[in-house]
């Protein structure tokens, strides 16, 4: 990024965070980032984060979901200070150690379904979803696996192999796996059927399941899992019909499919369900967890049937530092915060207030198109053009840069990079929630009115 072509369209002091900027570009390749600000963030505690230059920020980011509790929560700061004056870890590969043990019994507790359970961990959501599926085709004896277009679910091979959002001749040249079919999420806004999925959601969960049920056909027989995210994240926040997800799981439970449910950004309360897939009534047979899990330590878990898990042979679900008792630790903590205080009623209070208020701007914003939500899992699609629901881009990256103007981390994400992503923390305090709707309500109208240079645009890579 080159921060100092920004400095004329900033009231900020940026210089120290531009001293670091310098540095990264020096020592870290560019395949590692999709950036957006010119901030170092150098410290965060609960909903707020300061940067280098000692700026403060609401965050509506919450690093890409990860700070469900908000930044270093007085319990997991506790838990991680006790657990690692007295032991940082030692590989359970070989002995043993209570903590991913009380972390897998407390996260079984969490998850739908009378059957046995079993939990095991890695440190990222891709790691996760690379096991569980390794687990589903131990399992089935079976190779391909069914996705869908315009999914993230990681960078390591196989989860790349399966993510939908990266164009398919980089993963041919890079991770290319043959055993992966693609299919089309049925998002009720915009989708190659020319169906309106919120007046009409079972005429758009027949066309969806009719795509899948012709894959499912052609590879009959060798079928291993279904892989899904009951809200597709960093395609702009999708939510597809209840009646879609009870018919896949329909399908699975026929053809011997394994059902994985990849809640890396959707899950642990941000709904305001323990796990997304909760509002459609289904009960998967994985459950992929990330991102929020850890408390902000690296942490994933794959928890679920016990037999399909079991179904591995050792060590394919060994690391090194598999079940880290710091970061469970940290874990265990995140998990009794969420309980303790009731964060997931409060991410369906607060996740409906900014749906409404949303809906009232849209009143005054033509460009505002769409508006997704269920707890505080968000997007607002940004369009030119009501009528044809065109993206509109650069508009989202105004309003992004004017929020961040004034105090607010507020990004992009996308198939089109056109959806406003709203993320805070579930335990935000109503003071700054008001704040924060302030300084959105000022963004809007500086990107509306002009006020946001095009030059800016440039310089934010996004999604």
């Amino acid at each position: 990024m080159d921060w100092k072509a920004l400095v004329p369209h900033t009231s900020k002091s940026i210089a120290r965070s531009g001293e670091i900027i310098d540095r990264e570009g020096g020592v870290l390749p560019g395949a590692m980032a999709i950036k957006y600000f010119p901030m170092a963030v150098e410290r965060g505690q609960g909903s707020l984060v300061w940067d280098a230059d000692g700026n403060r920020y609401i965050d509506f980011l919450t690093s890409a979901a990860v700070y469900n509790v908000g930044h270093c929560h007085p319990a997991v700061v506790e838990a991680v200070r006790d657990q690692v004056g007295r032991l940082q870890n030692y590989t359970i590969v070989y002995f043993y150690n209570d903590r991913p043990i009380r972390l897998a019994e407390e996260l079984i507790r969490t998850m739908p379904g009378t059957f046995p359970k079993k939990a095991t961990f890695a440190f990222s959501g891709s790691d996760g979803v690379d096991g569980a599926i390794r687990a589903a085709r131990s399992f089935t004896g079976r190779r391909q696996v069914l996705a869908f277009r315009n999914s993230y679910h990681g960078m390591t091979t196989t989860s790349l192999s399966v993510t939908g959002i990266v164009g398919q001749a980089v993963k041919d040249r890079i991770c290319p796996d043959p055993n992966v079919v693609f299919l089309e999420y049925p998002d009720p806004y915009r989708n190659s059927w020319g169906i309106d999925g919120y007046r009409d959601p079972e005429a758009l969960t027949e066309a969806a399941m009719a795509a899948v049920e012709e894959a499912a056909a052609t590879h009959r027989g060798d079928v291993a899992a279904l892989l899904i995210e009951p809200a597709q994240g960093d395609g702009g926040m999708l939510f597809p019909p209840r009646s879609f997800m009870k018919a896949l799981r329909e399908l699975t439970e026929r053809e011997g499919i394994v059902f994985i449910d990849e809640e890396v950004q959707t899950g642990l309360g941000r709904s305001g369900r323990w796990w997304a897939i909760e509002h459609d009534d289904v009960v998967p047979d994985l459950i992929v967890s990330a991102k929020a899990l850890g408390g902000g330590l690296p942490l994933s878990a794959i928890l679920g049937r016990a037999e399909i898990l079991d179904s591995l042979p050792s060590p394919l679900l060994a690391y090194t530092h598999t079940g880290h008792a710091v970061n469970c630790a940290a874990a265990e903590a995140t998990l009794a915060v969420i309980r303790a205080e009731a964060l997931t009623e409060k991410a369906e209070e607060k996740g409906r207030r900014l749906a409404d208020w949303f809906r009232e701007r849209a009143r005054r914003y033509p460009f505002i198109g769409d508006i997704r939500q269920r707890g505080l899992l968000m997007g607002v699609e940004i369009v030119s053009d009501r009528k044809t629901k065109a993206p509109d881009k650069a508009m989202a990256l105004r309003i992004s840069w004017a929020a961040w103007e004034r105090g607010l981390l507020l990004i992009t994400f996308g198939r089109d990079g056109n959806v406003l992503r709203l993320a805070p923390p579930l335990n935000i305090p109503e003071d700054l929630f008001v704040e924060a709707l302030e300084m959105i309500d000022g963004a809007l109208d500086d990107a509306s009115s002009g006020r946001v240079s095009d030059e800016i645009l440039a310089h934010l890579k996004g999604w």
